[in-house]
């Protein structure tokens, strides 16, 4: 059950606040290091921001989808967020969103930290895009007023840029053509992510089309969604993914519904064909108990699905603790948290980035962006010029008049 506004704060003092603050594993903060922990949320702005590009799927297609960017501030600091709220809406309410987001203004940011990690609870079934969504605002609000980087208060400590992922989701063959063109006019070329469909004749020939544009070198993976459905055995499996193996593919994403065992078996069948364990690390503190060793050699952490970015960065250490490397998904993100989740890539030392501007669905966003911590050098690399929070500044008023419905909770 959901925690009470009201009841959380009448219950707050007893239940202790430096527990409840970033950073989470330090072991002592100062006196004035908290003082910050004290100052009241006074406004939070929503913004909806709408893209009418489709996205093909082998579940099913997104005609356009509607993005949620919050801005939250206390005094004369704030963070920014984006959520992706939902697809095939155009006439989209957010109602629900404002409901949940004014129920941390007013508090301060001590305790809307301890409220919403009260939440990141499997026993609280929360909605997990508005704890991802509130949670990346308070911890760009938080690093700001403490003049620190969000990546230094979650204790991630890499810093070399990583490659930025480029990726198709279409089903045309000429059409995944030009596509694979495009990430090469883009230098983004080396590495390069398609969608299959669970079809095996198509997602060989559109497998075979990217390899013929690419070569090679590049980098090559597929997200299946879990879209191999008619097999009987293992074996069965194995071998649609060792032809895939034999085609060019590197890695592979969720290509059937598996157990942990299933995984293990499967990763152990196919040689060289790294298998990406995604669907199962959802959430972040119910992906934590199922990160088993040899059930694949990438694991996806997935935006706006894990719910918590400080059980993501436990969940990145616990990757590399096994030996198994580490990927930053994307959900089609537009905005503010490409850079967010880019700035995660780098302090996880993420094989690679995927959630990252698209020329055509951030257009509208990157005319209000005034500038960004994290930038995409001539390789397609991802760098990173530390900030205090996510950093990201932007035009307000610019943004009010770009986005089709302004609230301010």
């Amino acid at each position: 059950m959901g925690t009470n506004r009201r009841d959380f704060v009448k219950k707050f003092s007893a239940l202790g606040l430096i527990s409840a603050t970033y950073p989470f594993l330090n072991s002592f903060q100062g006196s004035t290091e908290l003082d910050y922990l004290n100052e009241k949320i006074d406004k939070i702005e929503l913004f909806r921001y709408d893209i009418d590009i489709p996205r093909y799927f082998s579940w099913g297609t997104w005609y356009n989808r509607q993005h949620l960017f919050m801005k939250i501030s206390s005094g004369n600091y704030y963070g920014w967020s984006e959520i992706p709220a939902s697809v095939n809406t155009p006439d989209l309410d957010p109602s629900e969103w404002v409901k949940y987001v004014r129920s941390y203004n007013g508090l301060t940011v001590g305790q809307a930290q301890k409220l919403l990690f009260s939440q990141q609870v499997p026993e609280n079934k929360a909605n997990t895009k508005q704890l991802e969504f509130m949670e990346m605002g308070l911890l760009d609000l938080s690093g700001r007023m403490q003049s620190k980087p969000a990546i230094e208060l979650l204790n991630l400590n890499h810093r070399n840029p990583v490659p930025g992922l480029f990726c198709i989701l279409d089903k045309d063959v000429e059409k995944v053509r030009k596509e694979a063109l495009k990430s090469i006019e883009q230098n983004l070329s080396h590495h390069l992510k398609f969608k299959m469909y669970g079809e095996r004749e198509l997602d060989t020939q559109l497998l075979r089309t990217i390899r013929e544009v690419l070569g090679e070198n590049a980098v090559v993976i597929s997200d299946v969604n879990k879209g191999y459905k008619n097999w009987n055995t293992l074996n069965e499996l194995a071998s649609i993914m060792v032809d895939f193996r034999d085609n060019g593919l590197n890695a592979i994403e969720d290509p059937a519904d598996l157990k942990t065992d299933e995984w293990i078996q499967l990763q152990q069948m196919i040689g060289e064909l790294s298998l990406i364990p995604d669907a199962p690390m959802r959430p972040a503190w119910e992906g934590l108990k199922k990160i088993d060793p040899g059930m694949g050699r990438i694991f996806n952490l997935h935006p706006s699905t894990m719910g918590s970015f400080r059980y993501t960065a436990q969940m990145a250490n616990k990757i590399k603790e096994i030996g198994a490397e580490v990927m930053i998904g994307d959900d089609s993100l537009v905005g503010p948290a490409c850079s967010a989740w880019q700035q995660i890539a780098i302090g996880t030392g993420a094989s690679w980035v995927e959630a990252i501007e698209k020329k055509e669905d951030s257009k509208n966003y990157l005319n209000c962006l005034i500038s960004s911590p994290t930038k995409k050098d001539t390789n397609g690399y991802y760098s990173l010029e530390p900030t205090p929070g996510f950093g990201i500044e932007l035009d307000t008023k610019r943004m009010m008049k770009t986005c089709k419905l302004y609230i301010e909770a």
